[in-house]
């Protein structure tokens, strides 16, 4: 994400959970805290993005761990989901592609 802002590209956060908790702009730095933890449903950030009419969004990063239940809300732009080297992969995952991070070490 740090690289992508250090070339010019506007970075949206959204932090979710179960809900949208958060979203605010990427500038160079992450916050102390990260609102949420658990309970992953999909769909409440493909509806942020989808209701955000003004915005033009030509990508979503989805990090992840996978557990969660598949969205029913289509994404309005190209879909990457980065799922943690622990994290599960799957049918679950739809909409765009999939990467794995490696395990640390």
């Amino acid at each position: 994400i740090h690289g992508m802002w250090r070339q010019g590209a506007e970075i949206v956060v959204i932090e979710c959970d179960a809900t949208v908790q958060k979203v605010w702009d990427y500038k160079g730095h992450f916050p102390d805290r990260v609102a949420g933890r658990g309970g992953t449903v999909f769909d409440p950030v493909f509806r942020y993005l989808r209701e955000q009419r003004m915005a033009r969004f030509d990508g979503c990063i989805y990090l992840t761990d996978g557990e969660a239940a598949p969205p029913s809300i289509k994404p309005p732009c190209k879909l990457l989901w980065v799922v943690t080297s622990d994290g599960t992969t799957g049918p679950q995952l739809k909409y765009g592609r999939t990467i794995q991070l490696p395990p640390e070490g």
